[in-house]
């Protein structure tokens, strides 16, 4: 009999693919909401400098840490670390793991309690003192029924499928951003020194 489960090209490929999404949206990531506030902070020329500095550091570490990989024979990041540095190094680099995806997975709660609760009364008959308006309830609904059950996933790469709807979606509120700054450009007031090189902090 012939086997009808996928080919190893057919498996890897769909790795690839979800692989390909999940470092997509990783690199997009929640730190996408805050940009344009740093980029006010910093001043928008000296701000994409920064970002243009940052892109080029991480894609040096990351050749580093796949050349670091090639040459220890480690497959993992976490078998990496712990050839390097130990299982000290094991240890804090697990800890690390735990604790950034955590305060990833609270602000991504908090953005949704903030924001869905907003969308809901806009729903007509959901009024500010709706469930669906409670932002406590938003967000116990969220963590229950949307970020639990991702995060326990054993298999990273079955979040492809979800990567995937979150680059739609970002590109999605990109599109509308960039509709509304056409229509109500011209109604913005406009902000003193915004194309100044570098915005110092004056206390």
């Amino acid at each position: 009999l012939v086997s009808k489960g996928k080919t190893e090209d057919e498996k890897m490929s769909s790795n690839r693919f979800s692989a390909s999404f999940n470092v997509i949206n990783s690199m997009m990531g929640s730190g996408i909401i805050g940009l344009p506030y740093s980029l006010k902070q910093a001043g928008f020329p000296l701000g994409i400098i920064l970002l243009l500095v940052v892109g080029c550091i991480t894609d040096y570490s990351i050749i580093l840490l796949i050349k670091g990989g090639h040459l220890s024979g480690a497959d993992s990041y976490q078998s990496l670390v712990n050839r390097t540095f130990g299982f000290t190094g094991y240890v804090v680099l697990s800890v690390l793991q735990f604790v950034y995806p955590f305060i990833a997975m609270v602000s991504y709660n908090i953005i949704a309690g903030d924001t869905l609760t907003k969308v809901f009364q806009r729903i007509p008959g959901v009024g500010p003192n709706s469930l669906l308006a409670n932002r406590k309830f938003v967000i116990l609904a969220f963590t229950i029924f949307l970020t639990l059950p991702l995060s326990l996933l054993r298999n990273v790469a079955k979040l492809g499928k979800i990567s995937l709807l979150s680059v739609v979606f970002a590109v999605l509120i990109l599109t509308i951003v960039i509709v509304r700054l056409v229509t109500f450009g011209p109604s913005v007031p406009s902000t003193q020194d915004a194309w100044a090189f570098a915005q110092p902090k004056c206390d």
